[in-house]
């Protein structure tokens, strides 16, 4: 009997008797795993700095980009979405660190912790945010201002901080950057007025108008202006409570 003629006879068989040993694997692994879900987590670790130079393949920027997206679509699980709340602020610290060895030149990380991670509900969770931002900021004052005050405003308004705000501000009012408006430099005398501690508001402001004076600074008129107010309205309370001015 040749090749073909024993195929032909005996074809259905064998498939049948394939067809009958998947369908019994099938039902094996149905009994035994019913009701086993995949387990997907919100944020998953963030890549150590060894796994993302190996992912990287030496290009360090397409890595940046998919990660980057990653770390934005957080959260979106099977068509649904998770409340911030639920998230695991720890990796999502992690995450912001890691794409910054990767690129700590892009503003896309920081916007996502100033203007998105930072709405969580789980108040505490945003010093994670402003940690980040804190360390991003430092590496560059004069070029990350911004971010630097971001970290400010969730610390004063949104984590009720103001001890945190005040020496974020402190650090803040260092920067040199020539884009940056004045009030940088006036932050700490902001945060030290909603603190009640007028008369270190006015020698903060006072401080500046010296330095201006003094040619260490050049201020614009409207700058000055803003000044002088605040420092007559800070004076006009000071004396008020029956505090001698003359002592700050």
């Amino acid at each position: 009997m040749n090749r073909e003629i024993f195929y032909h006879l005996n074809s259905s068989r064998f498939f049948f008797w394939i067809f009958a040993l998947i369908f019994c694997c099938q039902l094996f692994f149905s009994n035994h795993f019913h009701g086993v879900q995949a387990k997907i987590e919100i944020v998953p670790p963030a890549p150590s700095k060894q796994s993302a130079a190996i992912l990287s393949f030496g290009d360090n920027e397409f890595l940046f980009r998919i990660l980057s997206s990653r770390l934005q679509n957080s959260g979106d699980v099977f068509a649904g979405f998770v409340s911030l709340k639920n998230y695991n602020y720890a990796r999502i610290y992690d995450w912001m660190t890691m794409l910054d060895g990767l690129n700590n030149q892009s503003r896309l990380v920081p916007a996502l912790a100033s203007y998105y991670y930072s709405q969580t509900q789980q108040i505490e969770d945003v010093r994670y945010v402003i940690k980040y931002l804190e360390e991003h900021s430092e590496k560059n004052i004069d070029a990350n201002w911004w971010w630097l005050f971001q970290a400010v405003f969730i610390a004063k308004d949104i984590l009720k901080d103001l001890d945190l705000a005040l020496k974020l501000s402190e650090k803040l009012a260092q920067n040199n950057a020539e884009n940056a408006p004045l009030w940088t430099k006036q932050m700490p005398a902001f945060i030290l007025e909603k603190q009640g501690r007028g008369c270190l508001a006015f020698k903060a402001i006072r401080n500046l108008i010296e330095q201006s004076e003094n040619g260490a600074r050049k201020i614009s008129a409207s700058e000055m202006e803003f000044m002088r107010y605040f420092i007559k309205d800070r004076l006009q309370k000071l004396q008020n409570q029956k505090f001698n001015p003359d002592k700050c």
